[in-house]
């Protein structure tokens, strides 16, 4: 998965981690001009990322993500789906009221899931980003 990005800090040290500034693209591509309902812009995100190669502050470069990222989105997105269909169609047994309630309770569970993996994954620092090239 690849993004455009702007450097934004340099190096200080040997270790070539560049600080980079990703702006976050929505569904609708931000055309505000074209639709008019846009709240706002997006926020921007701040990265770091190695760079085998030599670049300025300011310069647009494209980065590229590890393959973990669909992984997590993965978990993020699939797990409370699918804790929410399993707390609802597995207790068969029950009224219609208590299984809404168990796929409720399924559902959140799964996003308390995607909070710890998000956790995990930021503590552990398990997704990376690398400078692919210079725009």
């Amino acid at each position: 998965m690849t993004q455009t990005a702007t450097v934004t800090a340099l190096p200080a040290a040997s270790d070539g981690q560049v600080e980079l500034t990703i702006t976050r693209q929505t569904a609708c591509g931000h055309s505000c001009d074209g639709c008019g309902r846009c709240t706002g812009k997006a926020a921007d995100l701040v990265i770091w990322a190695g760079s085998d190669i030599p670049v300025e502050l300011g310069a647009r470069v494209e980065v590229c993500s590890n393959d973990r990222v669909l992984g997590m989105a993965a978990v993020v997105y699939v797990l409370p789906v699918v804790l929410f269909l399993a707390g609802y169609l597995l207790p068969a047994y029950l009224t219609e009221p208590w299984r809404y309630a168990c796929g409720g309770l399924g559902f959140a569970l799964g996003l308390a899931g995607a909070v710890i993996c998000d956790r995990v994954v930021k503590k552990r620092a398990a997704i990376t980003y690398q400078i692919v090239r210079k725009l």
